[in-house]
């Protein structure tokens, strides 16, 4: 195939197979990341055809990262991999400019092919795909997210470079939309829609 791909997932035995499979496959794994942030920073200093994105990452999402990408590297590619089946992931993968959405469970070729298409800038998923969108905006999941992982307001207002009373009011806007009435409530309920993902502590 002869692309270059970068790949992001937290996970490095989902990296590690993912690796395997595209590299049987002739893709050039040239970069991986665990988390969002230093996963844009590799891809804008690799710039492959190709980035294979975990859709719930740590730090910044799949989906986040996707937007990221395609705003400012419209060249590379996005392939977004998620546990998710439903139209409402599919909606937000499309508005989101990713090139492909596949599952985890999906068998080796299927990925394999989304990633050569992908590579050769066909558009795998239609803008018009899903009309379910997820509850939360891009920066009330980007604030959850934070949240989830232990940081407080003030941390997260520097992080985004946002003032305290903005990321006060995504925080409550999230919490409205999902109903809840703490912040432990609203990481739950996160969690449970696959919005967010708390980082896994290592063992030992």
């Amino acid at each position: 195939m002869g692309a270059r791909a970068v790949l992001v997932d937290d996970h490095p035995v989902a990296r590690e197979g993912l690796k395997a499979i595209l590299a049987a496959a002739g893709v050039e794994v040239v970069g991986e990341a665990a988390d969002g942030r230093a996963a844009f920073r590799l891809i804008r200093e690799a710039l492959p055809e190709v980035a294979v994105v975990d859709v719930a990452l740590p730090g910044l999402s799949g989906i986040e990262l996707c937007r990221r990408i395609r705003r400012r590297l419209p060249r590379v590619r996005v392939v977004l991999i998620s546990m998710f089946d439903d139209g409402a992931w599919r909606a937000e993968a499309a508005a989101a400019g990713a090139a492909a959405y596949l599952l985890k469970g999906d068998p080796p070729e299927r990925i394999v092919d989304a990633v050569a298409r992908a590579a050769r800038g066909e558009q795998l998923l239609s803008p018009e795909e899903g009309r379910q969108r997820l509850p939360l905006t891009p920066r009330e999941r980007e604030v959850v997210q934070l949240i989830a992982e232990g940081k407080k307001l003030s941390e997260i207002a520097q992080l985004l470079s946002r003032s305290p009373a903005t990321v006060r009011a995504h925080k409550a806007s999230a919490m409205r939309k999902l109903a809840v009435h703490s912040t432990a409530e609203l990481v739950r309920a996160a969690l449970d829609l696959g919005l967010v993902r708390v980082p896994e502590v290592p063992s030992g």
